[in-house]
């Protein structure tokens, strides 16, 4: 049959159809859909490691998102896009894969006492489970194992001295794979302080730029866009509400499950701040027992320190007392 879709002039061969119009239109409509199910928050995100299979190649994933990170490259990239990590078990780890999803792209660019880079936020799916010695009720954990919400002389800022991030640091982040642990930077904030020498304190003291590891849980300002339980101003800092949480449903992680956040209550002495199985901003006692919120990773975080990709983490919590741990991370 013949092609009609070219034409001969004097042996010179001319295209009538223009090849590039309908890859045109399907990117259009794609875009379409995409935008109007990110407006009725129906857009569930997609597997990066399909969608960008042929950029990948025989790249790690986790590589390939931290050079996407440094460079600035986020062509095709939506929040809520996720990847697959595969925890190894540990003491208080068991063996588990945890989705995380892109929660927010540049978020504190320039930002910081040390001008941050290029990175992009990975948000768990789900909160992280946890067993072993740290674990209560074979699976949740506290916030602190005391009933206190305050510093120590040694770290005035209250989250640092937690259980809740002794777990991240030194039990979950060991626990995810070797490539991923060197593409994700720390997170770097302006972190809340509580501590006198003279008593137990309800309310912040001060603040102060400080490392918070490779991976973290989030604060309220960054689920919530503003402090509900939190004391204001000082428990702010420099966050701003992720992109990934800005509808109520978004912040209901794995199902109906309770999870700790970073922040700690203001009028109390006591207190942490976490996300209700509900949806709403809630706070019980730091001993009590919650989900892991999932740790965030930093795509939100760079190498340099200045490019990157960041996880936070979330913990599970039953509807009313044990929470489990989320961990957020920076690429």
């Amino acid at each position: 049959m013949a092609d009609l879709s070219k034409f001969s002039i004097n042996g010179t061969a001319y295209n009538l159809k223009d090849t590039s119009a309908q890859s045109k239109a399907d990117s259009v409509t794609t875009a379409e859909e995409y935008d109007r199910q990110h407006n009725i928050n129906a857009y569930a995100g997609r597997s990066l490691a399909s969608v960008f299979a042929n950029e990948i190649g025989s790249t790690d994933i986790y590589t390939w998102l931290r050079n996407r990170a440094r460079n600035a490259n986020f062509a095709g990239l939506r929040i809520g896009d996720c990847i697959d990590v595969p925890v190894s078990e540990g003491a208080n780890v068991p063996a588990q894969t945890v989705r995380y999803g892109i929660g927010a792209i540049d978020q504190y660019y320039q930002c910081g006492d040390t001008a941050k880079g290029h990175h992009i936020v990975m948000v768990p799916k789900a909160p992280v489970t946890v067993k072993g010695d740290k674990a209560s009720n074979t699976s949740y954990l506290q916030w602190r194992e005391t009933n206190d919400n305050n510093g120590t002389a040694e770290d005035k800022h209250p989250y640092l001295c937690s259980k809740l991030h002794d777990w991240e640091i030194n039990d979950f982040l060991p626990a995810l794979p070797s490539t991923l642990q060197s593409a994700i930077l720390a997170q770097r904030v302006l972190l809340e302080e509580r501590y006198s020498s003279s008593g137990k304190l309800t309310e912040a003291s001060g603040w102060s730029w400080a490392d918070l590891g490779k991976i973290w849980s989030p604060s309220e300002m960054e689920v919530y866009g503003c402090p509900v339980w939190g004391s204001k101003g000082y428990s702010v800092g420099f966050d701003s509400q992720f992109p990934i949480f800005t509808d109520t449903a978004s912040r209901i992680a794995g199902g109906r499950v309770n999870w700790w956040l970073r922040s700690v209550v203001g009028g109390s002495s006591s207190g942490a701040c976490y996300v209700c199985c509900y949806g709403h901003a809630s706070n019980l006692c730091a001993d009590e027992r919650l989900g892991a919120p999932a740790a965030v990773l930093p795509p939100r975080l760079i190498k340099s320190a200045v490019h990157g990709t960041g996880l936070a983490h979330a913990l599970r919590m039953r509807p009313y007392f044990p929470a489990r741990s989320a961990g957020e991370v920076f690429f």
